[in-house]
C-alpha cells in the first residue's frame, strides 16, 4: 500500500515534472507507468492501445498541474484518467479485448490464487465480465483499497465491496471449475 509520505512525494516529483524537471517526470513514470499500463491493458487488451492510453494519461497529469489543479492524490488520479481514457478508447474501437498472455504475480499471501501460475490466471480471468477484471486489477496490481476503487470507478464504497468480492469469489469459481476438469 502507498503511505501518505509516497503519495506526498508523488504530488512533488508531478509538481516538478510540470515544471520542466525531467528527472522528476523519469521517476513518477518509474513509480506508476507498470500499474497505469497494466490496467490500460487489462481494459484495451492490446500492447500498442495500452501504451497509448497510458501515455496520454502522463501527458494529462502535466497539462493539468501546469493549469494549477490541485491533484490530491496522483495514484487514484492517474487510475481514473487510466480507465476512462481506456474505456473510451475500446468504445472508439468497439471489440471486445483480451488478456495479456500472461500476468505479472500477485503479492505473496496464503490465498491459493496467489500462487497459481499466470497461464491458468489469464484463463479465469478471461471468463469474468469486464468490471470485475478492472477491480481485481485496482485491488491486487495498484494496491488500492475498497474506498480508493470506489473514488476511481465512480462508485459508492459498499458497492466497490461488494463488487471486489464478488469479482473474487467468481475468480475462485472460475479457478475451482477448471481444477476439476483439468489433468493432475
Amino acid at each position: 500500500m502507498i503511505t501518505p509520505l509516497e503519495s506526498e512525494h508523488q504530488k512533488v516529483l508531478l509538481r516538478n515534472w510540470a515544471r520542466g524537471n525531467r528527472e522528476s517526470g523519469e521517476e513518477l513514470l518509474r513509480q506508476m507507468l507498470p500499474g497505469i499500463y497494466g490496467l490500460c491493458y487489462r481494459i484495451l487488451g492490446r500492447d500498442a492501445d495500452a501504451q497509448d492510453a497510458a501515455q496520454e494519461t502522463f501527458a494529462r497529469m502535466c497539462a493539468e498541474i501546469r493549469k494549477g489543479t490541485e491533484i490530491r492524490d496522483v495514484r487514484k488520479w492517474a487510475a481514473t484518467v487510466a480507465m476512462n481514457r481506456s474505456i473510451d478508447m475500446k468504445r472508439v474501437r468497439g471489440r471486445e479485448v483480451e488478456l495479456e498472455p500472461e500476468l505479472a504475480p500477485a503479492a505473496e499471501t496464503a490465498d491459493p490464487l496467489d500462487r497459481i501460475d499466470g497461464e491458468n490466471l489469464r484463463k479465469w480471468m478471461e471468463k469474468l465480465p469486464e468490471r470485475y477484471r478492472v477491480v481485481l486489477h485496482h485491488h491486487f496490481y495498484m494496491d488500492m483499497k475498497p474506498q480508493e476503487i470506489a473514488e476511481v470507478m465512480k462508485l459508492e464504497a459498499g458497492t466497490a465491496r461488494v463488487l471486489l468480492h464478488r469479482a473474487i469469489a467468481a475468480l475462485r469459481k472460475a479457478a475451482g471449475q477448471e481444477k476439476g476438469t483439468t489433468e493432475p
